[in-house]
Formats: C-alpha cells, structure tokens, sequence
C-alpha cells in the first residue's frame, strides 16, 4: 500500500457517502415491497448521486485511496444487485437478465480480491463505470413511473452489453498484468547457437 493511502483517514467525506449509499438499500428494499415504487426511486437516485459525488469529491479534494475504491465499488454492487433482485421478484426486470448481471459482480469481485491478495491491483475500467451508470439511470426509470418502465428496460440491456465488455476488459486486464515465465529451455538452445557461431572452424590467411 502506498504511503498516501498509510496517511489517509478512513472515513473521508468520499467514504462516509459510500456508507451512506449502503444504509439507503434496506429502505429501499422496504418501500419497494410496500408498493411505494415513487419513493423508492427518489431514494434510489439519491443514492446514485452520491456515486458519482463521492468519485467527484476525491479527485477533487485528494482524498483518493485504495479502500475508498474497493468501498465504492462494493457500495455499487450492493445497491444495483440488491435492487434488481428485488424488480426480478415483481416481475419488472426479466430473471435471466439479473442472473447475468449480478453472477458477473460476483466473478469479477472475487477476481479482484483474488489478486489483490497477489498484490495485483484492477481498478474500474471505464467501460464498467459505464455499466454502473446505465445501471442506476434504467433502475430508476423502472421505478419512477410505470410508463418509463418499458424504456428502463432497454437501458439495463444497454447495461448487460457493457457488463460483459467490461468484464472481458477486467480479465484481459489480469492476464497482461501477469509477469510472462521465460522457458529456460529457450534460453539455452538461444545460448548454444550463439556458441556454436562463435567457435567454428578457424581460416588462415
């Protein structure tokens, strides 16, 4: 970890809103069970301003770290995948859709947790910020009025491209960070062809 990470708080202001976007899953679960679809929207829509404020105010202010990255990002997954299970069970998200989208979170978290164990760090790739935006802009249509639901749809579609673009980007990305192994066998037969033109048959004059 770096040194700037070492002397960072842990509760920044960025990280602080990405705790916040987490306590607002529970309620929105509820109101979405209780039928207040309206109001879970406007709860939702807070909580994906606070994705895009939290990334804005840690550029800006410097206030950038390692876990305030893996925070946001599980935020994020907790949020989307948490919502669209629950418009999976009313039937406004089609099952296979959620499947895919929320197997994807799964797999490439434990990708990530994986290697940085190994000390190989992948950070969010445009593509999946993308994803992530898509996400949040369809779910919220689904849920702010019944005659948005149809076009919300097509977005978390456009989500699912984005998703599976950027998971193939997520482990092309592991593949090239891994060191490249030299065959040893390689190197000697590369070593004993050099020998041998050095060593041929010497020409007098």
């Amino acid at each position: 970890m770096k040194a700037k990470d070492e002397k960072m708080p842990l509760w920044t202001l960025p990280n602080r809103l990405s705790v916040i976007r987490i306590l607002f899953i529970p309620l929105i679960i509820i109101f979405i069970e209780k039928g207040f679809f309206f109001t879970a929207s406007l709860l939702f829509i807070i909580a994906g301003i606070t994705d895009g404020l939290d990334g804005f105010m840690a550029r800006r202010l410097s206030l950038g770290s390692k876990f305030g990255v893996h925070l946001d990002s599980i935020a994020d997954k907790l949020l989307v995948s948490s919502v669209l299970i629950a418009l999976t069970y009313y039937r406004l998200v089609p099952l296979w859709v959620t499947i895919i989208l929320v197997g994807r979170e799964f797999i490439i978290s434990g990708l990530r947790s994986f290697y940085a164990m190994e000390g190989i760090a992948i950070y969010p790739s445009f593509p999946g910020k993308l994803k992530t935006t898509l996400q949040i802009v369809g779910i919220s249509c689904v849920l702010f009025h019944p005659r948005l639901q149809e076009a919300g749809v097509y977005i978390i579609y456009a989500a699912l491209f984005f998703s599976i673009f950027s998971a193939g980007h997520y482990v092309l990305a592991i593949f090239r960070s891994q060191p490249q192994e030299q065959d040893p066998g390689a190197d000697n037969v590369r070593s004993g062809a050099s020998s041998s033109r050095h060593s041929g048959p010497e020409t007098k004059d």
